[in-house]
């Protein structure tokens, strides 16, 4: 299951916010010991986590909201991202990968 997908505004709303809240102090913290590991498995920090294994993460989204167009948001890991409509490999219907 790839869920219902998200808007523009859902990807600045939801992984945006994530994405400036910290996740450069997050991953520093983390590789100084300092981090607090028993937050890993809530959302944001799980999020955080793809950059453990990852110099940037892609995330491609539809939504299930009609004529929705699919978009890419980009990030990597400093406190910035992009948010771009992506034509590439559609997505059938609605979801994220």
């Amino acid at each position: 299951d790839t869920g219902v997908g998200m808007t523009k505004s859902e990807l600045q709303n939801n992984l945006g916010r994530i994405a400036q809240s910290g996740t450069k102090k997050f991953m520093e913290a983390l590789g100084e010991g300092k981090a607090d590991v028993n937050l890993i498995g809530q959302f944001g920090v799980g999020f955080y986590s793809a950059y453990l294994v990852a110099d940037k993460v892609e995330v491609v989204t539809k939504s299930m909201q009609a004529d929705s167009p699919q978009y890419k948001w980009t990030s990597d890991a400093s406190s910035s991202y992009t948010i771009s409509e992506d034509n590439s490999d559609p997505i059938e219907g609605s979801g994220t990968r």
